[in-house]
């Protein structure tokens, strides 16, 4: 999946962080990341009039003149309507990002851990209800509904539906960051996908396709937990 991604950062060193936390990002989820890095207000406003970003990180502070809490005012005045990642080192500012209904509030230097949880809400709200993967020079994808289940074989892996399995070069750890809450890990290399489970015990999952699959003992509370969970969730429908 392809995504357009700007950053408005007048002190390098910190654009130049936030970069290789967002390339380290699009390795471990294999998504075309497009980053552009600007300066100044005038700089964005002219980027933001010429080309669709899917997610701006702005820095609050940018000088005694220009303040990235501004600019976002104004690009929501104009109906602009990706996602919004403020950045700042001062930690008062943690509630102004709400009035341009921010994602995330982030103090400097970010870390990968929140440049992941930013970036994977922006990709699973983007991929709606489909897998995107890549296979060559084109982009495949699969209904949610459709998988059964990811399982880890060798240095891939797998995505199995009830017609058809398909190959990853991706392993489960970071498959867990982007999927969506109803796929669940039940063994060390299984991911499998709650709504597709028909019956369980301590050990092993009957599917939807009657088949099995094992349980490990280390993801069996809470696989138990998330079931419920998605029980109640029917019922509440």
């Amino acid at each position: 999946m392809n995504l357009n991604c700007c950053i408005l950062e007048n002190e390098p060193i910190y654009a130049e962080h936030l970069i290789k936390l967002l390339r380290q990002w699009q390795e471990e989820t294999s998504c075309d990341l497009s980053v552009d890095t600007l300066c100044s207000e005038a700089e964005l406003y002219e980027a933001v009039s010429q080309k669709h970003y899917d997610v701006l990180f702005i820095d609050i502070v940018l000088d005694n003149e220009e303040n990235g809490l501004e600019a976002a005012k104004k690009l929501r005045s104009e109906s602009w309507s990706g996602d919004l990642v403020f950045l700042t080192n001062f930690q008062d500012y943690v509630f102004e990002g709400y009035p341009v209904h921010a994602l995330d509030y982030l103090l400097k230097p970010a870390s990968y851990e929140k440049i992941c949880h930013c970036m994977n809400q922006v990709l699973e709200k983007l991929s709606g209800s489909c897998f995107f993967y890549r296979v060559r020079d084109s982009v495949l994808q699969i209904p949610y509904q459709n998988i059964l289940y990811f399982s880890s074989r060798n240095h891939t892996t797998e995505i199995i539906t009830a017609r058809k399995c398909y190959s990853v070069p991706q392993t489960l750890k970071n498959l867990l960051k982007i999927l969506p809450e109803q796929f669940v890990q039940c063994h060390r290399t299984v991911i499998v996908n709650l709504a597709h489970i028909e019956f369980m015990n301590n050990t092993e999952l009957l599917l939807s396709n009657q088949e099995r699959l094992p349980i490990g003992r280390t993801y069996l509370k809470k696989l138990q937990q998330d079931i419920i969970s998605l029980m109640q969730k029917r019922r509440a429908l």
